[in-house]
Parts: structure tokens; sequence; C-alpha cells
């Protein structure tokens, strides 16, 4: 999913947050779009004035006022039309600084948006580069129910029929959250953490075939729904297949799934009668927290085992 940010779409969020006043450009605001570049050897989309690396939205604060001061007529007008050249979304004139002449006619020749607020550079820059790598960060929807099982996120897949959503519901019961059903929407924010959400319009609900909408904020209370969190694992309920697979006895069916850029652990449970699928996938989840804090149980039964036979032999 391509994303896109404007200048005139952060005015309208955060103008009163940040004190953001027009300058210049306002009709333009709307056309200059800020796209997403990636996170290998991205540019900054905010970033200080400088004519040398021209960043999307440039931020005049103390330091560069104090520049293009010192600068003769003529250079700062050269200096100024080039950067107007390099079509930046826009530049926002920092620490409640008074705009120069030069700067508002070159603006208003180029259509360029310009904006004054009074707060401090450094809070500006590091704010709306934090708001706009969120917007522009890629996302995917899979279909599953995304939920926090002792304070990890855990996205619960499988075909229909698995039983998915009487899963979730159990653990809702034995008290862990619920942040999306059918539709969790996945965004990446950095190379290796990527962020699981509710759309809108799917919120506090669980569908459970048999029972239809289910509002799990009305039925458990507020701490039983939670905004968002990080993917760290995958559980996939599948039915046996009649053929039957056979499955590593000491460390079960572990897999990786590719979720955006990132690999993410997956464990594949099979849904067998009598199996109690609530206990299960939190020892799943145990499991995980274990092995993250480097224990690994097969490998110490392996390494035991391996004690065992070479004291046999010993004593022989």
């Amino acid at each position: 999913m391509t994303q896109r940010v404007t200048p005139a779409e952060l005015y309208e969020q955060f103008s009163d947050r940040l004190d953001l006043h027009w300058i210049s450009g306002k009709s333009e605001a709307g056309k200059r779009e800020l796209e997403p570049t990636g996170f290998h050897s991205r540019p900054s989309l905010v970033g200080f004035l400088t004519p040398i690396h021209s960043t999307r939205i440039q931020v005049i604060g103390r330091e560069e006022f104090d520049w293009l001061e010192g600068l003769d007529s003529r250079t700062r007008w050269e200096t100024l039309a080039r950067i107007m050249d390099d079509r930046p979304a826009a530049i926002i004139v920092a620490n409640g600084l008074e705009v120069a002449d030069d700067l508002v006619k070159l603006a208003r020749e180029s259509d360029t948006p310009v904006l004054t607020s009074s707060h401090n550079d450094w809070e500006l820059v590091n704010f709306l580069e934090y708001q706009i790598s969120r917007r522009l960060a890629a996302r995917e929807t899979l279909h599953g129910v995304f939920m926090e099982i002792f304070t990890i996120g855990v996205l619960i897949t499988g075909e229909s029929g698995t039983g998915k959503s009487e899963l979730a519901l159990e653990l809702l019961t034995r008290g862990h959250r619920l942040i999306a059903d059918d539709a969790p929407e996945f965004t990446q924010l950095t190379p290796d953490i990527v962020e699981g959400s509710c759309p809108p319009v799917l919120k506090e609900c669980l569908e459970v075939r048999g029972l239809g909408i289910l509002n799990i904020r009305r039925m458990f209370g507020d701490a039983a729904i939670k905004a968002s969190k990080y993917l760290r694992l995958i559980i996939n309920l599948n039915l046996p297949h009649p053929e039957g697979t056979e499955t590593d006895r000491l460390r079960g069916d572990d897999a990786q799934r590719q979720v955006l850029d990132l690999q993410i652990p997956q464990i594949n449970l099979p849904v067998l009668a009598g199996r109690n699928m609530a206990v299960i996938a939190e020892a799943a989840v145990r499991d995980f927290m274990l092995r993250m804090k480097g224990f690994d149980a097969a490998a110490e039964f392996v390494e035991r085992h391996g004690r065992l036979l070479a004291d046999h032999q010993n004593k022989q």
C-alpha cells in the first residue's frame, strides 16, 4: 500500500500542537507529497535548512537563521533561490524567529509552502520525522486474530474452521488482550520492528461462529483491549492431513513467516479433538519467551541425554 503525506495534512493535524501558522504556499501545500523511501540509505524527510542536502521539509532554527543573516544579500538570495528550486515540501521557521522578506518573496514566487512556529527547532524536526515516518511506513493486512499473550504480540492464523476466534475467546477469559480480529494491519516502523493495530471499523470486536459479533470491551472491560503491539510470534493452527506428517518431537513444528521485510517466528499447532488449545498456545508463548532469553529446552534435553549416555559408557 503506497502512503503519502502532504504539508497540508500535517498542518491540519498538528497546527495546534506545534503552533503552526501559514506565511505562503497554502494552496500548494496539498500537492507537495512526501513519499516513502524505504529503510536502506533513506534520506531524512525532515531536517535543518541546507542547500546541499535538500530534505523534503526544511526547518530554519537559530543556527540556520544566523547563517543566513551572515551572508551578503546576493549570496543569500542565490542560496534561498537554489533551495526553492529543489522544491522542498515545506519550510518551517522555528523558535518564533522573524521571516525575512527575501524568503517570503522567493517562496511566493515559487509557491513554496512556508510556515512559522514558536516551538524549538529540534523539537519540530524530531516530532515531524517521527510522525511522518509512521505514516509512510510499509503496511500489510493479514488474516487472523492479533493478541497480546504474556506481554508478547501474537498473531493467531489458520484456515477457516481451525478455531482461531474460539481460541482467542478462551485466551481472553484467561486474562490476555485482544488487539484486532480478522484483519489486523501491520506497519513496519524500523528494519526490525513490525507493529500491529486494528482498523477503526473492527476495533473491540471479535466474530465467533454461532455467536456473531462480540464487543470485547463491553464483555470483558477496558483491560481486555490493547490498541497496538509489536508482532513477535505467529501461532498457526492447522488441521491434520489424512496422510499425516512427521513432526519433530523435540522442537515441535517451527518455521518462519515473512511479514513485510521481517522474518517472524511461526509455531504450527495441529488442532485435534481433546486438545486444550488455549493452554498449548500459552505454553508456546512461554517457551518462545524463554528462547528469547537464551534458554532452549530441546537443546538442554539433548545435552542432558548425551551426558547420561557418556556416563553410562564410562561405567562399562
